[in-house]
């Protein structure tokens, strides 16, 4: 069979509520010339043999089950399997435009880009808002430090990638890291010689309601864990580099604990207490390096005060 355009690979985890939105905004695309890869990642609601039903009806559809590793592991596996000159994940509880996948390869084709980036939607409690993604330069080191320092989103959903490249730059998605493996893959990429273009539409729409278990929305200590996860694996990946860029990074990561109130004065102190120098570094506010710098001291109490101004 002739290697079609686009690989659009979906990871699938208990999706019964809203797979069928999802995949119905798919089958709707202009362009004919793409497959579908739903990842089921051992579900247990009937949402892998909604997938086959899928697979049933339209050819474009093809499904792959795997015994439940998280949302990294899916990814890879449909990374794995995609034929497509071009791939891009859309994640099942959101949806997308028709005019998306024609748009976004057309850009990619005449431009001979590796990378198109476009906005997307957010929709949440307040209704519907577009965020920006237009990057301050095309060059990856630009769109890097602002991944980093979170002027672009780290999502892969609102990104056609050239698919040859995870193979041509050995990219792959950190088995475990389920919170911001997209984000990582991002970095990845960006520390290459890639050509990116920006496509100043949005076709994507985040929902942020309808997924109530959603690691993103709901903060536990497992989501602490997977954060500190990442911070240690990007580290490692920019080997000493961008150090104002993960300073910010690192900072945001502390931020967001800090708000939560998961952890106690002393436990918030005995977490971040070695990263005073990085939230001194980082690019926020004085107000916000001030309340990060109190609680890694373990004025945990007077920081809440501070942010709560």
């Amino acid at each position: 069979m002739a290697t079609p355009k686009i690989s659009v690979i979906v990871p699938v985890y208990n999706a019964t509520a809203y797979l069928e939105r999802c995949v119905g905004s798919l089958l709707l695309q202009t362009l004919s010339d793409f497959e579908i890869l739903l990842i089921d990642d051992g579900s247990n609601d009937g949402s892998a043999e909604l997938c086959d039903d899928y697979a049933r009806k339209d050819s474009r559809v093809k499904v792959y089950h795997k015994p439940n590793g998280g949302v990294a592991s899916a990814r890879q596996l449909g990374v794995n399997k995609a034929s497509g000159d071009y791939s891009i994940h859309i994640d099942p509880d959101d949806w997308v435009l028709p005019t998306m996948l024609e748009e976004l390869y057309g850009v990619a084709v005449k431009s001979e880009a590796d990378m198109v980036i476009c906005d997307f939607t957010v929709v949440d409690e307040r209704g519907e808002y577009c965020s920006i993604q237009q990057p301050h330069d095309n060059t990856p080191t630009t769109c890097l430090k602002q991944l980093l320092s979170g002027l672009l989103h780290g999502s892969l959903c609102n990104k056609l990638i050239r698919t040859a490249l995870y193979k041509e730059f050995n990219i792959s998605f950190v088995e475990g890291l389920n919170y911001c493996e997209d984000f990582m893959v991002c970095v990845q990429l960006f520390l290459h010689d890639i050509k990116i273009e920006y496509l100043a539409q949005s076709f994507y729409y985040y929902d942020q309601i309808v997924n109530d278990n959603s690691i993103t929305r709901k903060y536990t200590i497992n989501t602490l864990h997977q954060r500190l996860k990442f911070v240690e694996v990007l580290r490692e990946r920019l080997q000493g580099e961008f150090a104002e860029e993960l300073s910010t990074t690192i900072a945001g990561v502390a931020y967001e604990c800090l708000r939560s109130g998961i952890l106690s004065s002393r436990e918030f102190a005995e977490t971040f207490g070695c990263n005073k120098e990085d939230f001194k570094r980082s690019r926020y506010k004085r107000k916000r390096r001030l309340a990060l710098c109190m609680a890694a001291s373990g004025y945990q109490w007077l920081a809440r005060c501070i942010i709560k101004r």
